[in-house]
């Protein structure tokens, strides 16, 4: 694959927001984290469609892909900040311009359903892009090291320092190290993506996920997706971040989040790291996707090789 790396952000630079999947729902929200970002020093320009709403999405197809097209156009807007997640993301990777999008590389950041566009940009236009936190989240989702995460892995062409767990570790694999490319998002759209083309090639990958309000039967399910299309077998190793809310029915027989993800990795003797702040949670970490890491499962942590910005 050849990758492509977004220039580096600057203080002064335009960021441009839309809303690529679900309606804004809470203006107040959007409007803080924009004035949080001016008072960055960044300027901001606002999809053209980002209120518009159609059910439970923000707008048509047409006109959330639209606003993304525009942006990766327009040679004043130096980053992409997706406003919120939601659904809808596969809508529109149909109609967005890759080739345009290789053209113009550009930095891409937001997770949960984000996690669709990330796949495809890095698929069919070879873009790193920032599973982060979107507009409607910040500044109040950030403590100092996930804001300073966040904003070097977008402004640094530096490789970012190594990432240990903090919080329950939910599986231990292989005592062993791996390199590949950091990969994946929220594991239901990384599942939903596989037989099309918007998935990257996935051998050699090391695969993070996370996950929310999902019971352990359907991760199960999910990770089982992931295993029979070959996902898994191809990967280096996996990193596994926060899965908020994935409890069982109360009263009813289920596996324990750990004995589902030993039964899904043991198999394949590769490293696997858990525990990490990342995905919906507080004070989440921001991964770049589609750059070289080293998953370290004799120290239990992330290494990065590289920045995901030029």
């Amino acid at each position: 694959m050849n990758k492509s790396k977004p220039p580096h952000l600057c203080r002064g630079d335009v960021i441009g927001i839309c809303a690529p999947a679900g309606p804004i729902l809470d203006r107040e929200k959007l409007d803080r984290g924009i004035h949080y970002l001016e008072q960055l020093g960044y300027r901001v320009q606002l999809g053209k469609h980002m209120y518009k709403q159609h059910g439970y999405l923000a707008g048509t197809a047409k006109e959330r892909a639209g606003d993304l097209n525009t942006f990766f156009k327009n040679k004043n807007v130096k980053a992409i900040f997706c406003a919120r997640g939601g659904f809808g993301v596969q809508h529109i990777l149909p109609l967005l311009d890759y080739r345009l999008i290789r053209r113009n590389p550009k930095i891409v950041v937001g997770y949960s359903d984000i996690t669709a566009l990330h796949l495809a940009l890095l698929s069919k236009a070879g873009l790193t892009s920032f599973s982060g936190p979107m507009v409607v989240e910040v500044p109040e989702t950030f403590d100092k090291k996930s804001e300073d995460m966040f904003w070097r892995s977008m402004t640094s062409s530096t490789p970012l320092d190594p990432l240990s767990p903090t919080g329950e570790e939910l599986h231990r694999g292989a005592r062993s190290v791996a390199t590949g490319r950091l990969i994946g998002g929220n594991l239901s759209l990384v599942a939903a993506l596989v037989g099309t083309p918007y998935l990257p090639d996935m051998k050699g990958t090391v695969l993070s996920l996370e996950e929310i309000d999902e019971r352990p039967y359907r991760v199960d399910r999910l990770l089982q997706q992931l295993k029979l299309s070959g996902v898994l077998p191809s990967a280096k190793g996996v990193m596994l971040g926060d899965f908020t809310d994935c409890t069982p029915v109360k009263g009813k027989p289920s596996l324990k989040l750990p004995e589902i993800f030993k039964q899904a990795f043991e198999s394949y003797q590769i490293p696997v790291v858990s525990g990490f702040r990342y995905g919906h949670v507080r004070h989440s970490l921001t991964l770049p996707v589609g750059i070289r890491v080293r998953i370290n499962g004799v120290k239990n942590r992330l290494e990065f090789l590289e920045a995901g910005v030029a």
